[in-house]
């Protein structure tokens, strides 16, 4: 079976994009072990979580040029969704930690119930019914079944309401550095729901799935502006 342009475009722009996000998690990540906050490790963590919904067209754009194959769509699935209930928890503790909210157990503890659940229902359609999530559109993508879609938009919007509080709170400090990582993270957050609201209607346009793409891409670097600042950055946005 002979890729279509916008499999290809699809495939690559994932693999670019999962790349690019794994460096970041990873070199957030290592600050963990440079400064021993655990904050550090839970942020890389959960940028690192958040790609991994297109991770399946980028495993399927490797497997299918050297194999010939794409993986079965209960691996698939699994590895684009069983994870994001685990970041969103770890998004939820980075929250409460640089909020200072005193009933953050109480907090996380619902997002680890409500998680369970999701996990618990989620494993039992894979193992029984995987149609029942989602199903392969074209070569590589797959579209999710409405509530499978209602966890990711629910977890988009969480994202957004959080990280604007958090990119608030650096914004208006008197501190330039500080005020630039507040822009920066509001530009991380905001860029990534536009690039994956984009992403989702640019099925069948490679035009629009290239604009989704570069977005998201541009997210992550702004992301690890937000919380690292490089001084390759702070030579470059700092007054």
């Amino acid at each position: 079976m002979a890729l279509q342009p916008i499999d290809i475009a699809n495939g690559v722009f994932s693999l670019i994009f999962v790349s690019i996000s794994i460096l970041i998690g990873l070199t957030i990540i290592s600050k963990y072990f440079e400064y021993k906050r655990r904050t550090y490790l839970l942020i890389g963590l959960t940028w690192i979580g958040m790609s991994t919904p297109w991770t399946p067209s980028s495993i399927s754009l490797l497997t299918y040029s050297l194999f010939g194959v794409v993986l079965s769509i209960e691996i698939l699935l699994f590895i684009a969704i069983f994870f994001l209930p685990i970041v969103q928890i770890l998004w939820i503790m980075v929250v409460c930690v640089f909020k200072e909210i005193k009933k953050r157990k109480l907090i996380v503890g619902v997002f680890i119930i409500e998680g369970i659940l999701f996990e618990i229902y989620f494993l039992l359609n894979l193992l029984t019914n995987p149609s029942a999530i989602g199903e392969f559109s074209g070569t590589f993508d797959m579209n999710y079944k409405l509530w499978v879609n209602l966890f990711l938009f629910s977890l988009l919007i969480i994202f957004l309401i959080t990280g604007t509080m958090l990119a608030w709170e650096s914004f208006k400090s008197d501190d330039p550095e500080v005020k630039i990582r507040g822009k920066l993270l509001f530009l991380a957050f905001y860029s990534f729901i536009i690039g994956s609201i984009l992403d989702i209607f640019s099925a069948n346009s490679i035009l629009l799935l290239t604009i989704a793409r570069l977005i998201l891409i541009s997210s992550a670097f702004e992301f690890y502006g937000g919380f690292i600042l490089p001084s390759w950055m702070k030579k470059r946005f700092v007054p």
